[in-house]
């Protein structure tokens, strides 16, 4: 058994080789037009140079932050330092001293010189295909995806696929931070989307929640609905390509090794066949019971307040978060739906016919679509200021002390300020998604009627 387990993890590591994830990126179309190493050792910035003469590319930048990492602010400058690169010489002008001397933010902090690979995409269909597999995992695609599935498909299959996308990125990203096993190294791998860069890598919630939230949409979907057998050959497939194309969307940007890819659908092997029933038969009780907020509003909480520790600071910490802020205001939501009688009866036993919308009923999807943007969007407004502000009175401190200060793991105050502003401001999004912009398309007339009798 323990030569078992020690030949599976020996070829786990060999897997983390970046070597053949710059492979993969170079066979679809990710080409180095130039490398210039300024010091011997990290950081290294990626820039595209797609329309920019080589000849006029700088030898020199800098970056805001101590070595050998990265801050937030470096990654966000790094961009814009692209841009600006690339539009000054479209218009025929030349580097010059502002625009190749630096692009650190302006906050004071020490700058250093950084190592440079220079990059041009050339295949834009696969940098595409590849972009929208990645967003397909992306916290920004499943607000929106979440938003549409509550007003305008069925809510009781997007109850339970959202409590399976809380599990699921929630045991992940622990695991980033107990494990810490680094992302692929730049170079020789070209990291195309920087945002992430500051987390560890393994195991890929990317791949997790590719997997296990199509997945568990069509296992829902079958046990709910009467479908057809050709319909589920094509949902069936339509998980295959999601999967997929989250997948390998993140060894084409440089985010991850095939060992982390393997490791996250491994772990999803694992878990879904424990978490799908879990949350199929945990659904009514979340929705019925008197004692379901305090459940869930403790666990969330208690969640939030034991998340593996980590070495450094990273944003999956604060990600982590806003995923559980997100479900909790979703839960309540529902939950108030059903204690001021919205929602009525008990769970439908049979399955349902599939209803295809018609021309009437996609005008009205997209009426909702606006009117429940206009909410949500505001609440967010309202809530990210008050609750940012209620945590710095409570903390005996004030906004600007607090955005001054560097992120660090042994920086509580500013962490506190940010989970607590965070974690509110989420609740506030997904209460409003699930109990007031239903109730304003009550009210204004465009409700979706299947909505209050989804058990």
């Amino acid at each position: 058994m323990t030569r078992l387990v020690t030949d599976l993890l020996g070829r786990l590591q060999a897997l983390t080789d970046p070597e053949p994830v710059w492979r993969f990126q170079e066979y679809f179309g990710v080409r180095k037009v130039k490398v210039v190493k300024t010091c011997e050792s990290d950081p290294w910035v990626a820039l595209d140079v797609s329309d920019i003469p080589r000849e006029r590319l700088p030898e020199n930048v800098k970056v805001s932050g101590a070595a050998p990492e990265l801050n937030e602010a470096s990654f966000q400058e790094e961009h814009k330092y692209n841009l600006r690169i690339r539009a000054k010489l479209r218009a025929g002008g030349g580097v010059d001293d502002e625009c190749s001397s630096a692009y650190s933010s302006d906050d004071g902090s020490e700058q250093e010189d950084a190592n440079i690979i220079y990059y041009k995409i050339c295949s834009q269909f696969w940098h595409l295909f590849f972009r929208t597999g990645t967003e397909l995992g992306d916290e920004t695609f499943y607000a929106i995806f979440f938003t549409f599935w509550f007003w305008n498909i069925d809510g009781a299959v997007g109850r339970r696929v959202i409590l399976v996308w809380n599990l699921t990125m929630y045991i992940g990203q622990g695991l980033k931070d107990i494990i810490r096993w680094n992302r692929p190294s730049m170079p020789p791998v070209v990291q195309l989307e920087r945002k992430w860069a500051l987390e560890y890598g393994m195991p890929s919630t990317h791949a997790m929640v590719g997997l296990a939230v199509p997945f568990s949409i069509v296992t829902f979907i079958i046990d709910r609905y009467e479908l057809p057998l050709h319909l589920k050959y094509i949902f069936t497939a339509l998980v295959f390509v999601w999967c997929t194309m989250v997948c390998t969307s993140r060894i084409y940007l440089g985010m991850h090794s095939f060992a982390d890819i393997a490791a996250g659908l491994a772990m999803d092997v694992l878990l879904l066949p424990f978490i799908l029933p879990l949350v199929h038969y945990a659904d009514f009780f979340l929705l019925s019971s008197r004692w379901a907020p305090l459940i869930t509003i403790s666990l969330s909480l208690l969640a939030v307040w034991f998340y593996p520790g980590s070495d450094r600071w990273t944003p999956a910490r604060g990600d982590t978060t806003i995923i559980l802020g997100a479900y909790l205001g979703t839960m309540l939501g529902n939950w108030l739906n059903y204690r001021v009688g919205f929602f009525e009866g008990i769970p439908m036993q049979e399955a349902y016919p599939i209803i295809w919308p018609d021309w009437p009923v996609l005008g009205l999807t997209l009426l909702r679509l606006a009117i429940g943007a206009v909410i949500v969007v505001s609440t967010k407004a309202v809530f990210k200021p008050l609750s940012y502000l209620t945590a710095c009175y409570l903390l005996k401190t004030d906004k600007a002390t607090i955005q001054k200060q560097e992120h660090s793991v042994n920086n509580r105050k500013k962490l506190a300020v940010e989970l607590f502003y965070k974690f509110v401001t989420y609740v506030g999004v997904g209460f409003t998604t699930c109990f007031i912009a239903p109730f304003a398309f009550r009210f204004l007339g465009c409700e979706r009627p299947s909505f209050y009798t989804e058990l």
